[in-house]
């Protein structure tokens, strides 16, 4: 950092930006992280939090997803009233999006990314976000749509029929 710099903090927030643009995730996040660890007073510290997660989603992968989870958790945790929580909360749903599975494979995150994208819902109905968000919402509905039937499918062509109703009468 320059010496004699008037906003260190703004300094770093905007290294951080120009970071996340260029796909240098690992600078990003340490800029973005020297300002929400030491600068408690900045009024940058928010969205310093949210570009942790951004970069942490944006280099992917199963545990820089977790990690950007855990980022936009206490984000809404520690700024529930702030104008971007919306976004927060969508990155969250995000987080869990990006790793759901195929329809023949186990859907846990898929059903995590649904109870991200209905707490959006019901949080922030009148965000700007909403349309995108409803779209991935619906991916996400068709995904686990297409898990259970796959499933009832196979229990009824073993010919397990009990297996093959039960499925979709708790699935769906």
């Amino acid at each position: 950092m320059p010496a004699n710099t008037a906003n260190p903090d703004r300094f770093l927030y905007e290294r951080g930006q120009a970071a996340l643009k260029e796909e240098k995730w690992l600078d990003a996040r340490e800029y973005f992280r020297q300002v929400v660890d030491n600068y408690p007073q900045s009024p940058l510290r928010p969205d310093a939090k949210l570009g942790v997660g951004d970069a942490y989603i944006g280099q992917k992968g199963a545990e820089n997803f977790v990690l950007a989870a855990n980022e936009f958790s206490e984000f809404l945790t520690f700024y529930p009233q702030n104008p971007r929580a919306d976004y927060a909360q969508y990155r969250l749903a995000m987080s869990h999006y990006m790793q759901m599975r195929a329809a023949d494979r186990d859907q846990t995150e898929t059903r995590e990314a649904l109870e991200e994208f209905q707490a959006f819902f019901t949080r922030f109905p009148k965000s700007p976000l909403t349309p995108e968000v409803r779209q991935k919402w619906r991916e996400s509905r068709d995904r686990l749509s297409d898990h259970n039937y796959r499933v009832g499918y196979h229990y009824y062509r073993i010919g397990w029929y009990p297996g093959s109703i039960s499925i979709w009468r708790t699935r769906l």
